[in-house]
Parts: C-alpha cells; sequence; structure tokens
C-alpha cells in the first residue's frame, strides 16, 4: 500500500490493544518493538515529521470477565497500562510525533475495550489538533 501511494500526506499508526491478548505472551516492550518495526517500513516513503504515532487507549480492569473479552486477562490490562511509556520512546527514538490516546479516551462501559462515541470525538479532536500544530 505504501509502494503504491507515494505521495502520501501524513500516516497516523495506532495498533497494539490486540497485542495484550492473553494467548500471544507479548510484554509491552515487544509490543513496542513491533511498532517500531512498523514505523521503519512507513518511514521509508514517509518523513518523520509526517507521522504519528498513536499509544492506544487503556483497557477496562474488567475485559477478561466472561461478558467482555475473555482472550484478555489481569495482566493484559497491566501490559496496556505500558504502552504509553513505550511507545513514547520508539516515538522518540524514530523522530515521529506521539499521542497517548489514554489521555483523551476510556474504553467504553459496554466492553471495557472499544472507544465510545464520546471517546471518539475527543481522540479525533486531540489528533486533528496535533495534525494542525
Amino acid at each position: 500500500m505504501l509502494e503504491q501511494n507515494s505521495e502520501i500526506d501524513m500516516v497516523i499508526l495506532m495498533l497494539g490493544t490486540n497485542d495484550c491478548k492473553k494467548y500471544y505472551k507479548n510484554s509491552a516492550v515487544e509490543i513496542a518493538k513491533g511498532i517500531a518495526d512498523c514505523l521503519d517500513i512507513i518511514l521509508e516513503y514517509v518523513a518523520p515529521e509526517n507521522v504519528l504515532l498513536v499509544s492506544p487507549i487503556l483497557l477496562g480492569k474488567d475485559v477478561w470477565k466472561d461478558e467482555f473479552d475473555p482472550e484478555f486477562d489481569k495482566e493484559s490490562v497491566q501490559i496496556s497500562k505500558k504502552l504509553k511509556y513505550e511507545y513514547s520512546k520508539v516515538a522518540n527514538q524514530k523522530k515521529v510525533h506521539f499521542l497517548a490516546a489514554s489521555e483523551y479516551a476510556s474504553p467504553s462501559v459496554a466492553d471495557q475495550e472499544h472507544l465510545d462515541e464520546s471517546g471518539h470525538a475527543r481522540l479525533a479532536d486531540a489528533i486533528y489538533d496535533c495534525i494542525r500544530s
């Protein structure tokens, strides 16, 4: 996709929540290493000043329960809390812009995992402000 679109204005990369699932057995450092690998590929096509790395929102404290998403566990919740720090280190190293989604949105009470409508709006406004600046 990057090769086919040589005139990309900006890339916004926000991945990592699903990497916290218990069966992957990833640490926050390992997840950040994966995001760094993604950035290495992106930076072959897009200048660092045109890349925004967004760390995901935190998982809800009960996301692992049967009524929500048992693919996660209690450790997944703890790992999600460390992603902001690890991603900020990667962004600094790669000299790309950084935004922590967790500073603007929380997981919905409905599933403890995804953004609700107001969270989407707050995060969209924050990303928009970051792009404008």
